[in-house]
C-alpha cells in the first residue's frame, strides 16, 4: 500500500492541519495584540479620566448658582466696592427674599413677615437645599451694603457671593439658625461703617 505525503508527516499529521495550526496560532498572535493595543488605550483613558477627577476634587466644592464667600475682588467679580465709611443700606432699599432649608413648617414665612416690619422689601419665602450654614446672605457683585443690611438683622450669618446682576439679597436659613437679632441691635448696626471687602481700596 503506498504512504501519501500527508499520512507521512513526521509528527503524524498532515500538511493541512500544520497549516491551519499555523493559522490559528497567528490569529490568536494578532487578536491578543489587538487586545492588548485596546488595554493600553482604555488603561490612558482611565489615567486621564483619574487625573481629572483629582483635580476636580481639589477644588471648593459649591453649590448650583454659587461662586464662594466673600473674598473676591472687585477685579476678579465685578464686585462694587463700597466707598470708604460707608453704611449698610437703608432697609426699604433693599429686597430680600427669605427661603427655608429646615425642618421648621412655616419658618420662611415668620421671617419675612418680621423682615417686613423692619422695613425691607420681601420677595416670596420659599424653601431651600443650599444652606450650609445656620444663616447664608447670598447677593450679587451690585448687592454688598444690602447684604450687609440684612446681616444686621442676623449678625452670624455667612456672605456668599453669586452672578445675580440686581441688589437683591437672599436669606437663607439653616439648621441652627434661632431668631433674628433684637431690633434695637440692628438698628445700631446698620449704622456702622461696613468692613471694606478684600482687595478693594479703603481710602
Amino acid at each position: 500500500m503506498s504512504t501519501s505525503h500527508r499520512d507521512a508527516h513526521p509528527y503524524g499529521r498532515s500538511a493541512d492541519d500544520v497549516r491551519r495550526r499555523e493559522q490559528r496560532v497567528r490569529r490568536t498572535r494578532r487578536l491578543r495584540a489587538t487586545q492588548l493595543g485596546i488595554f493600553s488605550l482604555l488603561a490612558l483613558l482611565l489615567i486621564g479620566v483619574g487625573t481629572y477627577a483629582v483635580g476636580q476634587f481639589r477644588e471648593p466644592v459649591q453649590e448650583p448658582g454659587v461662586i464662594g464667600p466673600t473674598s473676591a475682588t472687585e477685579e476678579s467679580t465685578g464686585l462694587t466696592c463700597p466707598e470708604p465709611g460707608a453704611v449698610p443700606l437703608p432697609p426699604k432699599s433693599v429686597t430680600v427674599t427669605v427661603l427655608n432649608g429646615t425642618g421648621r413648617g412655616g419658618l420662611a414665612g415668620d421671617i419675612t413677615e418680621q423682615l417686613a416690619e423692619r422695613g425691607f422689601a420681601v420677595g416670596d419665602p420659599g424653601n431651600t437645599k443650599k444652606a450650609s450654614s445656620a444663616a447664608m446672605v447670598v447677593y450679587g457683585p451690585k448687592g454688598y451694603l444690602a447684604a450687609q443690611s440684612v446681616r444686621a438683622q442676623v449678625p452670624d450669618a455667612t456672605l456668599t457671593l453669586d452672578e445675580r446682576e440686581d441688589e437683591a439679597v437672599d436669606l437663607l436659613l439653616g439648621n441652627g439658625f434661632s431668631t433674628l437679632a433684637e431690633q434695637k441691635d440692628a438698628t445700631a448696626a446698620l449704622e456702622k461703617p461696613v468692613e471694606i471687602p478684600e482687595g478693594c481700596p479703603t481710602g
